[in-house]
């Protein structure tokens, strides 16, 4: 069995056949999506075959990805495995998928000392198609066979609940205008004044309707800043506000906690909290209205609080290095993670002629009464279409 870094020589004379031969082979698709933004589709056979003849057609640089072409309707590519390949006069079997990915990087071509290469891969994005295309910032790029595409939310938001006892995924409601709503995505938000939740404008994203994964009550947009992905949303919350850090910025190496609802389908419906320093006082390209930390967080996690050693937020968890071009680079990164400042959060709030949140904030306590207080204050938000 191949293994997720190793490497093939490839040929410009020899093509490149797979073969998914699970159960969820006939909902997926494979194309090659270059570095100067060409889809390139692998043609399909019979049962779960894929091939591409022309491998010189992908160029220098390319990513081969397999991905759900209806994912409105849900699934995983990872339910089409096990997957094998013929390269050249060779055949073998690709590394299982880890996890539930609705689109799934198989291999990056890549070009070394005048040689086309293939390194292995099983890497990918819980929110499919969508969510390789923007980590890529490839736009009005058309991806093919996909039927019909959902609104993604980078680098994934699972569908998911607050109690692991109902059915998975969520109960659907019926629209006003008729049909049922189509749960499209969830993430993280935080709760930072009266009936008032903080989470990232990629979070509602292309939703109509918007529910608190613990209560199914529902919120309403109040306001959206799409240039610091910030979303201010307002309902029947019962958590008590997080307290907003303005005064004091966040220092280099202060320690914090990430909290918010990740990966729900596998790691389950409760909130996570990870530990973890500031390890950067700007986001990427010197972004000052973010920061790096260090803190773990997975697919689901944006929206979610970056709290103190307090408990006062000092930001909104909003992306990962870990999906953007860095492999590309033969670059490796570990949780190098960004944040909004939580300061912007305060200025929504007044822009949203809001009441402001109180500005005392919580002293130095015992981090089980602060996690306690992140269970109520930390909320999922289901995103309905």
């Amino acid at each position: 069995m191949l293994q997720p870094g190793q490497r093939l020589t490839l040929s410009h004379r020899s093509g490149i056949a797979l073969t998914f031969s699970g159960r969820e082979h006939h909902r997926l698709a494979i194309a090659a999506f270059t570095a100067d933004g060409r889809a390139i589709p692998f043609q399909q056979g019979q049962a779960g075959n894929w091939a591409l003849d022309d491998v010189a057609s992908l160029g220098t640089e390319a990513d081969i990805v397999a991905y759900i072409t209806n994912d409105t309707l849900g699934g995983f590519v990872s339910g089409a495995y096990p997957l094998t390949g013929t390269i050249g006069s060779e055949t073998y079997r690709f590394p299982d998928a880890q996890q539930q990915l609705a689109a799934i990087i198989l291999g990056q071509v890549y070009t070394r000392a005048k040689e086309l290469r293939l390194k292995i891969s099983n890497e990918g994005f819980t929110f499919g198609i969508g969510a390789y295309l923007r980590a890529r910032r490839f736009t009005g790029l058309s991806v093919p066979y996909r039927i019909s595409a959902r609104s993604d939310r980078s680098e994934g938001y699972n569908p998911g609940h607050d109690n692991a006892n109902e059915p998975w995924p969520p109960t659907t409601k019926p629209s006003p205008d008729g049909p049922a709503e189509q749960v499209l995505a969830t993430g993280s938000g935080a709760v930072v004044g009266h009936r008032l939740v903080i989470t990232n404008a990629h979070v509602i994203d292309g939703g109509r309707d918007f529910q608190i994964g613990r209560t199914r009550e529902r919120l309403t947009v109040l306001a959206v800043d799409t240039l610091h992905d910030l979303a201010l949303l307002e309902g029947p919350v019962s958590g008590e506000p997080l307290p907003i850090r303005i005064g004091a910025p966040v220092w280099l190496g202060e320690s914090v906690l990430a909290s918010g609802y990740p990966l729900m389908d596998v790691l389950g419906a409760d909130l996570k909290v990870t530990t973890g320093n500031v390890s950067g006082l700007t986001g990427g390209q010197g972004d000052i209205s973010r920061f790096q930390f260090t803190a773990p967080i997975g697919s689901g996690s944006s929206g979610g609080a970056i709290v103190d050693d307090a408990g006062n937020l000092v930001g909104i968890t909003c992306a990962s290095l870990a999906h953007s071009n860095m492999r590309e680079r033969g670059s490796l990164s570990e949780n190098v993670n960004f944040a909004v400042r939580a300061s912007l959060a305060h200025e929504m709030i007044a822009a949203a002629g809001k009441p402001l949140p109180a500005s005392l904030l919580h002293p130095a306590g015992n981090r089980r009464d602060i996690v306690n207080r992140l269970r109520d204050s930390v909320v999922s938000i289901i995103v309905l279409g």
